[in-house]
C-alpha cells in the first residue's frame, strides 16, 4: 500500500479538501488504512469541463450566403498573396536599390556561383560564440572550387595584408573564410559577374 510522506503531500492535501483522507496517507493523519477505507463507493466529482459549462452552447445561426466564382473584388485579395514564384527582374540600365543582375561574362571562369532564388549573391556573415567567431560563408559554387578558394585567398590576404584562413567543402559547394570579409567578397563576386 502507497503511502505519501509528510514533505510530498502538500500537493495532495490541495485537492483532498477538508475529506480528511490525503490518498491513504495512513503516516501523516494517525489513521489505520481498512479495507472499508478503500471502498470505490465515494462521492465522484465532476471536474467542470467546456462542454459542460453554462456559457457554451451550440450555435443555432445560420448565416445565409452566397458562394461566387470570380467576383470582382478577388483582384484586391490576389495582390496581397505571395508569389508563388519569384518573378523575373525586368532589365534596367540602373536599379534604384542598387542591385546589380549577373553578366554573360560569369561563364567564362572556371568556377560559377548561382545566385538565389531572390536573385541575391549567396555571401553570409555567420556569428559563433556570441558574436566573437565570425565566418563568412559563400555557397552554391560550381565548377572548380579549389581555383576559386585560391583566387578569393590571394584577394583577400592583399586587402588585409595578414594569413586567411580558409576551409572549402567540396560536397556542400561551399567555401568559408574566417572574418567578416562579406563585403569585399560581394564586391569580387560583382566584378566577376555573378
Amino acid at each position: 500500500m502507497a503511502t505519501v510522506l509528510r514533505s510530498r503531500c502538500a500537493f495532495a492535501r490541495l485537492f483532498a479538501g477538508k475529506t480528511g483522507q490525503i490518498l491513504n496517507n495512513s503516516i501523516d493523519l494517525g489513521i489505520k488504512s481498512a479495507p472499508e477505507s478503500l471502498s470505490a463507493t465515494s462521492v465522484t466529482r465532476h471536474y467542470s469541463s467546456y462542454s459542460k459549462s453554462p456559457f457554451a452552447d451550440k450555435i443555432t445561426e445560420q448565416y445565409n450566403y452566397e458562394i461566387v466564382k470570380n467576383p470582382p473584388e478577388w483582384t484586391y485579395v490576389e495582390r496581397l498573396l505571395p508569389f508563388e514564384t519569384i518573378p523575373q527582374v525586368k532589365p534596367k540600365d540602373s536599379y534604384p536599390s542598387g542591385w546589380v543582375p549577373p553578366k554573360e561574362e560569369a561563364s567564362n571562369h572556371p568556377y560559377f556561383m548561382r545566385r538565389t532564388k531572390n536573385h541575391e549573391v549567396p555571401i553570409y556573415l555567420n556569428l559563433y560564440d556570441r558574436g566573437q567567431r565570425k565566418i563568412t560563408k559563400l555557397k552554391r559554387i560550381e565548377g572548380d572550387i579549389w581555383s576559386m578558394n585560391d583566387e578569393i585567398k590571394s584577394l583577400l590576404e592583399k586587402k588585409a595584408n595578414k594569413y586567411v584562413e580558409t576551409r572549402v567543402h567540396e560536397l556542400g559547394t561551399f567555401i568559408e573564410v574566417k572574418g567578416d570579409y562579406v563585403n569585399e567578397l560581394k564586391e569580387w563576386a560583382l566584378s566577376k559577374g555573378f
